[in-house]
């Protein structure tokens, strides 16, 4: 079984983590000869090892041929163009399909989102709240919908900027198909994204889910407008939960269209009120003070840079691998390979709540 088959069909098995289903991919490239034994031996439950063996096959040649094409690709969660903070929250997909200049995912991003139905005053400032936002380098990510969202694309793109678009669909079914002729124009001035096979339709399901995408790749989200049952709120939770900045723009009082906007102020959204409001909190980053290495003495020649960064970072009480990622701005899946390779050397031990150091 090749490689990128072996990916596929990881992405459908259920309850596993993309660090863990990495692992597993790992070796399974290496056995070649794959069945529901190797599979267990490597980790899988005999559930998951069934969904591995049973998604059906035809639906891997409809994606591989999908993905023969030049500008169509598969970003899986080992990827050095796996976006870092997607790789952080709490459920990241194992693969991404994308259309276009998927370099584009590591740049700095800020999601725009809103209501389908939007008010004049909903369309002036996602308009010039996008459009400033490209002025400070800032790629402008959001979900293709109807309102908000396509203002914002299209903001992003009359201002030459960058943006992206997370669908809640495959992207060989464009959704909606109004915005075919907007997709088209992403694809050659940006990227469109999904999780989902290519040829997957737009179920109703999907859509939340996808939010949690939108606001995963993102530094900052932003809420133009939305009323209580906004599925933009949805998004806002995400960035909440994804402990990422929240705005929302003040709104007249009294207008259902913005009741959203006034709950999340209540809950604690920065106010939005000028482009100049956003800027200081997506320049000012989590920046770790560099470490003190250790003595040549302590660290063996044998260990390369990068994993004498890691054994920097450990210490000798149990250290997340999610805490040692963001230390070294690099992805999970990165350093779960290097924690491995120091764990068989002996240096490190795997416990309850991380890694610790042992010499």
């Amino acid at each position: 079984m090749e490689t990128q088959e072996i990916w596929l069909r990881m992405s459908q098995v259920s309850r596993l983590s993309p660090s863990s289903a990495s692992k597993i991919i790992t070796e399974l490239i290496l056995l070649g000869n794959i069945n529901i034994a190797t599979l267990q031996r490597c980790g899988l439950s005999e559930l998951q090892s069934l969904q591995f063996i049973h998604f059906p096959s035809v639906k891997i040649t409809q994606a591989r041929k999908w993905l023969e094409k030049e500008e169509n690709q598969l970003i899986t969660f080992s990827s050095g163009l796996y976006p870092f903070l997607l790789a952080q929250i709490a459920s990241p997909p194992l693969v991404l399909f994308t259309i276009g200049r998927c370099e584009l995912m590591t740049l700095a991003q800020i999601a725009i989102v809103g209501s389908r139905q939007t008010s004049e005053y909903g369309r002036k400032w996602a308009e010039k709240f996008a459009s400033a936002f490209v002025s400070y380098k800032l790629a402008i990510t959001s979900g293709l919908a109807f309102g908000i969202d396509a203002i914002s694309h299209r903001a992003a793109l009359d201002s030459n900027g960058n943006t992206l678009a997370v669908l809640g669909s495959g992207l060989a079914n464009i959704y909606p198909k109004q915005h075919t002729a907007l997709a088209e124009q992403i694809k050659e001035n940006g990227v469109l994204i999904s999780e989902y096979f290519p040829d997957a339709p737009p179920l109703a399901k999907q859509f939340p889910r996808r939010n949690r995408i939108i606001s995963g790749l993102c530094k900052a989200t932003v809420v133009i407008e939305a009323g209580l049952k906004s599925g933009s709120l949805i998004t806002a939770r995400y960035a909440i939960e994804q402990n990422r900045d929240l705005f929302t723009i003040p709104a007249p009082l009294g207008h259902p269209a913005f009741s959203g906007n006034h709950w999340l102020l209540q809950q604690g959204a920065y106010p939005l009120t000028a482009p100049e409001d956003i800027k200081h909190h997506i320049d000012i980053g989590l920046n770790w003070l560099p470490l003190e290495p250790l003595s040549e003495e302590k660290m063996s020649v044998k260990f390369n840079q990068v994993e004498c960064e890691v054994l920097s970072v450990l210490e000798y009480q149990p250290t997340s691998i999610d805490v040692v990622a963001e230390r070294m701005q690099k992805s999970i899946a990165e350093v779960a390979s290097i924690l491995t390779e120091l764990e068989i050397e002996g240096v490190i031990a795997s416990v309850a709540g991380g890694y610790i150091k042992l010499s």
